[in-house]
């Protein structure tokens, strides 16, 4: 047992931290299952770095964007050894793996150029429009009963795109006088 005494959040104290997203689809989606954890993880820190890049100005001349994550970059971020490091990118390539990167060689000892892909497929795109229209449709044409029954899905909690907080503000808080269990 540790003898660190970490502190609860209260409020939203907990949006002040800076956080790595990993797509839910990842972790729900049958295609994905026999991607590794590790991998899914490498994955959401190249989206972060995607996002860099973006911001940079990294685009090819086919105006995708691109990042460069070398396999000592991924050995230290994930305190993981080079077979591993690897091992992961294999599962992520275009070549050996599940397709969500694409590596390209730029030789003369540059480090490789990776366009990390969208996670997203057309098919899942239609699917996932059609079931919204007969949700929204059949529930339309329910009791309110019913519609109120419907239980809470977590697709539907915005939590894979812009939040909405709802949180109680922290900085107008009195937190001496608030009460801990």
């Amino acid at each position: 047992m540790s003898d660190i005494q970490f502190k609860y959040f209260y409020g939203n104290e907990s949006e002040l931290f800076t956080f790595y997203r990993i797509p839910k689809e990842l972790i729900t989606n049958p295609r994905f299952k026999n991607l590794s954890n590790d991998a899914k993880l490498l994955y959401g820190l190249m989206l972060d770095r995607m996002a860099l890049s973006a911001k940079n100005h990294w685009f090819d001349k086919n105006n995708r964007v691109y990042i460069y994550f070398s396999v000592v970059d991924v050995m230290e971020q994930l305190n993981i050894g080079r077979n591993k490091a690897i091992k992961l990118f294999k599962e992520l390539d275009n070549e050996s793996g599940i397709g969500l990167i694409e590596k390209k060689q730029q030789g003369q000892g540059k480090p490789a150029m990776i366009h990390v892909k969208s996670f997203v497929i057309e098919e899942d795109k239609e699917f996932s429009k059609e079931f919204e229209k007969q949700t929204s449709k059949s529930l339309e044409h329910k009791p309110q009963e019913v519609s109120e029954a419907n239980p809470n899905n977590t697709k539907e909690n915005n939590t894979n795109g812009v939040i909405k907080s709802n949180h109680i503000d922290v900085d107008t808080m009195d937190m001496e006088n608030t009460i801990r269990n």
